[in-house]
């Protein structure tokens, strides 16, 4: 049976992979957070820590733990990741990160590939700026810590990550709207193509890879092969729905005047390649369709009782 530690993530992706492996009984889980949204899972030992306080936490895991894995779903910001593994050291097994796809510079203008540019200071807005400077920092600090005491590690670069427990109003922003029979807004000049990534297939990645010298020393990106349109976004949720729902076309122009909160870009293309994970551990990608309706009817159950 694996050890896992897991530090953060108990809302969305990290809860998600925690009740899947534990569903397994493959896994050994040791979940470390702040304990504000505590998972109560039956055989996983949840330690109440921030991860600013490394020494707590090493007081905290059992004497001599030794982890397979190491699975870090909340570094935003340098110094996040170097205490701990200079204070857990070899205990942490393989050191698994999970940056963002968003560090690749947008300026590219294509689909976005491990070792492609990584964004500089005024590609974005100063507030954008910081997180990905953040997350930036946490992969060269990880990739010099490891580097010191020989940990082996990777990086995830996950794209827009969808699925049950996603607290980000994206898909479940128009999920909403429907199942309370409210009016959709739809952009009908909008040209944008975007890539997703199943939460699901994120949690069976982790599973398999954790403490697989495959996937040592290697940057991934995590996306599914499907470029989605709000064209075929809203034709997807209309078969999901078993009909039409109220609508009301509006454009680019109107959405930015409006302020309507729609969550994925309107004109320039979001793409990110996952074929070089999906190649090296063979992994299939749940088709979008499929993981998408799945999504559907969990929140529109959720928003309808």
């Amino acid at each position: 049976m694996k050890k896992i530690l897991v530090i953060g993530g108990s809302l969305f992706t990290g809860r998600v992979y925690s009740i899947l492996a534990q569903r397994t009984g493959q896994f050994e889980l040791h979940v470390a957070n702040r304990g504000h949204y505590p998972l109560k899972l039956e055989g996983v030992s949840e330690y109440e820590c921030d991860r600013h306080s490394p020494r707590l936490l090493e007081r905290l895991l059992p004497d001599n733990i030794q982890f397979d894995a190491t699975i870090d779903f909340c570094g935003y910001n340098a110094g996040d990741i170097a205490p701990i593994v200079e204070t857990l050291g070899a205990r942490c097994g393989h050191y698994i990160y999970f940056s963002t796809a968003s560090v690749y510079d947008p300026a590219l203008r294509k689909v976005k590939k491990e070792g492609d540019p990584l964004v500089s200071g005024g590609s974005y807005g100063q507030t954008v700026d910081d997180y990905l400077a953040g997350k930036i920092a946490c992969e060269n600090e990880l990739i010099e810590a490891a580097g010191k005491c020989g940990l082996p590690y990777t990086i995830l670069r996950p794209t827009f990550i969808y699925g049950p427990f996603n607290y980000a109003p994206r898909e479940s922003y128009f999920i909403e709207l429907i199942s309370r029979k409210h009016t959709v807004p739809v952009p009908i000049d909008a040209t944008a193509r975007f890539s997703f990534v199943f939460v699901k297939d994120i949690a069976n990645i982790l599973m398999q890879i954790s403490g697989s010298e495959k996937v040592y020393g290697e940057v991934f990106n995590l996306s599914g092969p499907e470029r989605v349109t709000y064209t075929s976004l809203i034709a997807d949720f209309e078969r999901f729905n078993g009909g039409a729902f109220p609508t009301r076309e509006v454009t680019v122009d109107e959405v930015e005047r409006e302020r309507i909160p729609l969550p994925f870009p309107l004109i320039d293309d979001d793409l990110t390649d996952g074929t070089k994970l999906a190649d090296a551990i063979g992994f299939s990608y749940t088709p979008f369709a499929e993981g998408m309706e799945n999504t559907f009817r969990t929140f529109y159950s959720l928003y309808t009782n």
